[in-house]
């Protein structure tokens, strides 16, 4: 039994994408080489979706997303709207492969297979404690959102994460804040590792000192920023400001600084990272980094549609940039 493409071109004597182009139904394969091409499917019993497909002369314009957040998470659901925006504009369906279990018996491939899908995004996951292996090796074209890979016929997309928090960093020392804190999300994730990248360099630029104690541990989310701000107020001496990894994790910490009452931005400095729609309603509104996140989905599908229609494309890998927007949560540090 084949389990990718290349077992295939391989029995067949063609190129992968020779064997891509057979498989997908398209007119310039010569018949005695489609021929050969099938008879091999079908010995290797590979794929049989995709070869019936191919068949009628058919693709199935079918998209898969893994994601690992859920789709009512505010930060995924502006990355949606712009993958419609770009379905719409190619034609493409889009299934949501739900599982319930990522165990070490799952596969990402036969998933796919399964489902018929033309090519995959790939959201919410850590490489560190996921293998993506099979799916990178497959003949299955993937698009990762905050993953570095770029491999075979797998690319990636991503927010400009580590410039983004000098800019922000360097916003708050013009405030003349010099005791900075960062309220981390996942230390293993792509997103967070480049962030805290650029806490630290924003400081270096800035000539403020780190200090290991201001950098307060948190998973992204309302209640571990919550927690963090609590842990960092409890030090002998607490920062003036925090740069939070997720608008979530800024707004618990502005409820932990209210609750030991005190103000924000009058006694402390908070600054969010996505501009998630809440960010501008919270009271006071939140400053933070902006993450053009309806531009993620539209080209993540773009880039996504340029792998599944031609096999010899290099594995992208596209940066898309940020925007600070100051709103009402960051204020001039105090006199010491």
């Amino acid at each position: 039994m084949a389990t990718n493409i290349r077992d295939v071109a391989k029995a067949a004597g063609v190129s992968v994408a020779t064997v891509s182009k057979v498989l997908n139904g398209y007119t310039t394969v010569n018949e005695q080489t489609k021929e050969k091409v099938l008879k091999y499917v079908k010995e290797l019993q590979f794929r049989p979706n995709q070869a019936a497909r191919s068949l009628v002369g058919r693709r199935s314009m079918t998209i898969g997303i893994f994601l690992t957040t859920g789709l009512a998470h505010p930060f995924f659901a502006r990355i949606l709207v712009g993958m419609e925006q770009a379905l719409q504009a190619k034609g493409y369906d889009l299934i949501y492969l739900a599982q319930m279990s990522w165990g070490k018996e799952y596969s990402f491939v036969r998933h796919c297979q399964s489902r018929n899908v033309e090519g995959v995004v790939v959201f919410g996951f850590q490489h560190e404690v996921t293998d993506f292996g099979e799916l990178i090796e497959s003949d299955i074209p993937a698009m990762f959102i905050d993953l570095d890979i770029r491999e075979g016929r797998a690319g990636f997309i991503s927010s400009d994460n580590r410039e983004a928090t000098e800019r922000a960093v360097a916003y708050l020392a013009k405030l003349r804040h010099r005791r900075l804190a960062y309220i981390s999300g996942n230390k293993d994730s792509y997103v967070d590792i480049h962030r805290f990248a650029g806490f630290r360099a924003g400081l270096e630029q800035a000539g403020i000192p780190y200090r290991q104690e201001y950098t307060a541990e948190g998973d992204f989310t309302q209640e571990a920023g919550y927690a963090a701000m609590q842990r960092l107020l409890a030090l002998p001496e607490p920062p003036t400001a925090v740069v939070c990894c997720s608008d979530m994790s800024a707004i618990g910490a502005i409820e932990a600084i209210r609750e030991a009452g005190m103000s924000v931005p009058e006694d402390f400095s908070v600054l969010g990272f996505d501009d998630i729609e809440l960010a501008g309603y919270v009271r006071p509104a939140l400053t933070t980094v902006r993450q053009d996140m309806i531009a993620i989905g539209r080209k993540v599908i773009e880039q996504l549609d340029a792998l599944i229609t031609d096999e010899t494309l290099d594995p992208p890998a596209a940066i898309v940039q940020t925007e600070l927007v100051v709103r009402d949560s960051c204020g001039p540090a105090k006199a010491d």
